[in-house]
């Protein structure tokens, strides 16, 4: 008896899990964003070590409400950051999405076809209920008022309700700010960011542009 109950406990744990996962939003690609896969160097160390005390003090960070907004030139490991966290704590149970901003607004857009209103709104709660949510990528959408709209009602939400972000963005603060302004010229998504995440500049050589050379030296390498 005692065996089959922990089979079964072992699979409702498992069976909620999935469904976590599932409901992440998360890229399958980014499933492999893990820290038990980061290649710890030199420059990326002190990165990986915040990831890591993030994650174990999830309860008094949660309570707390403490963000993060990393922001730096692309190829730097933000987005491979961000993910990592995202999967420690999914997999110890902690409900979380982790999305672009790009994907959110697309989503949103998607069910105006077939669901109207009623879809947006199940998004917004998926987005809403979430302990963490993760939004990768901030200022690479289309800069409309209405993702401008969109966007605060999801920040301004979690301010409300002091549930944590972690936000990535290749843009500059200043460029950031200028970006998430809306046309009255007030920068109220830009300001409950940095009420909630605390900023941190993701320095180091590009891992994109490092590759790219790298393929560029092979090439000539193997044509000469």
């Amino acid at each position: 008896l005692e065996k089959d109950n922990e089979r079964i406990r072992q699979q409702e744990l498992s069976n909620r899990l999935k469904s976590l996962k599932k409901n992440s939003l998360m890229d399958e690609r980014f499933s492999g964003c893990t820290f038990e896969n980061w290649i710890i160097e030199s420059e990326n160390k002190k990165l990986y070590n915040l990831g890591r005390r993030y994650c174990e003090k999830w309860d008094k960070i949660k309570k707390e409400n403490i963000g993060l907004i990393f922001h730096g030139v692309p190829g730097t490991g933000k987005t491979f950051l961000s993910f990592c966290i995202a999967n420690y704590l999914i997999d110890r149970y902690v409900p979380t999405i982790a999305i672009s901003s790009i994907g959110i607004l697309s989503r949103i857009k998607e069910t105006y076809s077939s669901y109207g209103k009623e879809g947006e709104a199940e998004i917004i709660r998926t987005i809403q209920n979430a302990d963490l949510l993760v939004l990768d990528d901030l200022g690479a959408e289309n800069n409309t008022e209405w993702a401008k709209e969109k966007l605060y009602e999801i920040v301004d939400f979690r301010y409300r309700n002091e549930k944590p972000i972690i936000i990535t963005t290749n843009l500059s603060m200043d460029v950031l700010k200028n970006k998430l302004t809306g046309e009255d010229g007030v920068s109220r998504t830009y300001d409950r960011i940095l009420e909630i995440c605390q900023p941190i500049e993701v320095k180091g050589e590009s891992k994109r542009v490092k590759k790219a050379s790298e393929k560029t030296q092979l090439l000539k390498n193997i044509l000469n």
